[in-house]
């Protein structure tokens, strides 16, 4: 499976910090978790697609 785009991945992870509504958050946060396992793991892939 590829990765989504990094863009992508960088909106989801700031999303998660707003203040949108939590269900909103958690939706997000299922897409993360499917796509990564984690969200620390996502954080990793910008961070080694050098985005910061």
């Amino acid at each position: 499976m590829q990765n989504p785009p990094v863009i992508l991945v960088k909106t989801w992870l700031q999303t998660l910090q707003s203040d949108m509504e939590q269900e909103y958050k958690l939706e997000v946060e299922r897409k993360i978790i499917k796509v990564f396992g984690s969200t620390e793991i996502a954080i990793i892939y910008l961070q080694d697609n050098d985005v910061h």
